[in-house]
């Protein structure tokens, strides 16, 4: 049960990193087409922000089923 986890959060993870370099490119795009107007980039900008959060949240997920995989911390 705990490789079939294992196997779904490094799957999430793959598929986050390519979704969070799909974002980052679909930002600058979105920049490059407002013309770099400073008070339009808040989209391009945001893309970024929540794209690297995104990113952040599963990659935390995969670390903290590897701490607890490896018996650092034990499971109730």
């Amino acid at each position: 049960m705990l490789e079939a986890f294992d196997g779904v959060l490094t799957a999430m993870a793959y598929a986050a990193a390519g979704l969070a370099v799909f974002a980052v490119v679909w930002a600058g795009f979105v920049l490059m087409a407002e013309g770099g107007d400073p008070r339009n980039a808040g989209r391009a900008r945001n893309a970024v922000a929540g794209a690297l959060l995104g990113l952040a949240v599963v990659l935390s997920a995969k670390a903290i089923a590897v701490v607890l995989r490896s018996g650092i911390v034990p499971i109730p």
